[in-house]
């Protein structure tokens, strides 16, 4: 009968409506079914855990006015024993009230329209020992493997550095893959893949979550850890006898690098002059000299340029030098011997150097001077140079000798046969200071160049007639007699 249909229609507009509004439990729709095929009478539901019910009659209103025997009826909708207002219910217009839209999450991802044309990577480092100074390659790779962007890194440390590669337009939801040579391995997210990689990195492009605003941007961006590489021990030994270095020679790429002022110590040559002015250190031994310019890949060596595969660099506060053209500049020899977990170099000490010493010790000795310590202190001014040797009189043995700074004309240094008879920790002046000084002769003393009141140099001059009277040396050359020489050694200065 239309009656039926009639009603089953707008308890069906009335259910969703009411089910819309969270009313409805699991299973009220089978019992209104059931009320309704069973006639046009009462129909009862539950509500939820509270079993409230919901009770129809039949009003005036429901019935279609071109029905023949049809009443105007409405249905009143009330709980059970509670009267309600009777709603106003257009069936033609009726329809369930929409879900809410929620605003965190929206239920579609932008359109995808948006093209990206490139992606970051920002690296961390970690470094489980001493660094070895690697060049690190990075590529970036489409899904078949083509690479789209390389980039080579020089990594020396633990800094951290970010790479920008450039890719073709793509769409958001492309997954690039990486490469990497150069270091250890790489952490990226809770993966870790080591190097050389047997499976690629793989590069996300995404949505990002959204903003307050609801709105979301692409992101190609990702960050990971690169494990530096590190090296096994370096022993470099010099005629058999193990050189000892305050901070150690490191792999730099194929080459090896070490300080220069030990590295020159040990192949016997001491004199290592910094010059702070044009940044550049001056070797010498004998007559013999080479400049080198921190910075740059050459030395100037006896008049000549060597080229370098790898710049003069400052690590640990000291001059590092590729450490094969130095020493063979000099007329050394190196060999390299990889032990698997660790490398020996061996060295021979410079002929230059040996001629050199062998000289000085002549002359010393042939001199006749003694000391009332073990210690014996020459100053040869022709040549600007001051020789400490250790032994006795007629057989002196050269401990080194250093490049230093004497008297002016007029204010010459005096000459002969002295001893060190005094120390101070100072002379000071108004915007620098002298010191450690050791006084020999009067006001003549050996003490350090002109240094600022926070230790670093104020005028570094040696090599030159410059002082008042007084040998000026540089600064670790200065500190290390203080520390090594005793009182009353004698001090033999000579013109040439």
């Amino acid at each position: 009968m239309k009656i039926k249909k009639t009603i089953a229609a707008a308890l069906t507009v009335v259910m969703l409506s009411t089910a819309a509004s969270g009313v409805f439990a699991s299973g009220a729709n089978e019992n209104i079914s059931g009320g309704i095929n069973g006639g046009a009478e009462e129909t009862q539901s539950y509500l939820g855990d509270n079993e409230s019910e919901l009770l129809v009659s039949p009003s005036p209103g429901i019935f279609d006015d071109n029905e023949e025997g049809a009443e105007d009826v409405q249905p009143t909708l009330y709980p059970s024993g509670i009267q309600t207002a009777e709603p106003d219910i257009n069936i033609e217009s009726s329809s369930p009230e929409p879900y809410p839209e929620t605003t965190d999450v929206p239920s579609e991802e932008p359109a995808n329209d948006v093209m990206i044309s490139s992606y970051q990577v920002n690296f961390s480092c970690r470094l489980d020992g001493w660094p070895r100074k690697d060049y690190a390659v990075f590529n970036i790779c489409s899904e078949d493997g083509k690479i789209l962007d390389s980039h080579t890194k020089y990594i020396t440390d633990t800094e951290s550095f970010s790479i920008d590669f450039n890719i073709p337009d793509s769409k958001v939801g492309t997954v690039f893959y990486l490469e990497v040579t150069g270091v250890d391995s790489i952490d990226y997210y809770s993966d870790n893949y080591p190097v050389p990689l047997t499976e690629k990195i793989p590069l996300y492009t995404y949505w990002s979550e959204p903003d307050e605003n609801g709105d979301r941007v692409p992101v190609s961006s990702a960050h990971m850890t690169a494990h530096v590489r590190t090296q096994c021990p370096i022993n470099i030994y010099a005629d058999g006898e193990y050189v000892s270095l305050s901070s150690p020679a490191i792999f730099d790429g194929s080459y090896i690098i070490a300080p220069l002022s030990e590295i020159a110590g040990a192949i016997g040559i001491s004199d290592c002059t910094y010059f702070p002015e044009y940044n550049s250190v001056k070797v010498k031994t004998g007559d013999n000299e080479m400049l080198v310019n921190i910075g740059y890949s050459y030395l100037t060596a006896f008049g000549s340029d060597i080229n370098l595969d790898l710049p003069v660099s400052n690590i640990n506060s000291l001059t590092y030098i590729e450490l094969r053209p130095f020493i063979e500049a000099f007329g050394s020899t190196l060999e390299y011997y990889d032990n698997g977990s660790y490398i020996d170099i061996k060295l021979t000490k410079s002929p230059m150097a040996v001629s050199s010493i062998a000289e000085q010790e002549a002359r010393i000795n042939e001199s006749g001077v003694g000391s009332s310590t073990d210690y014996l202190i020459w100053v040869n001014k022709e040549k600007f140079r001051c020789t400490v040797f250790s032994g006795s009189k007629g057989n002196w043995k050269w401990v080194k000798d250093f490049t230093v700074g004497i008297g002016a004309e007029g204010r010459e240094t005096i000459t002969g046969v002295f001893e060190y008879i005094d120390y101070t920790n100072m002379w000071p002046y108004d915007s620098y200071y002298v010191g450690p000084v050791m006084v020999f002769y009067g006001n003549y003393a050996l003490h350090s160049t002109f240094l600022k009141y926070d230790g670093t140099p104020y005028d570094n001059t040696v090599g030159a007639k410059i002082s008042h009277g007084c040998v000026r040396c540089q600064a670790k050359y200065i500190n290390w007699m203080v520390d090594n020489i005793p009182m009353k050694t004698r001090v033999y200065v000579t013109e040439s």
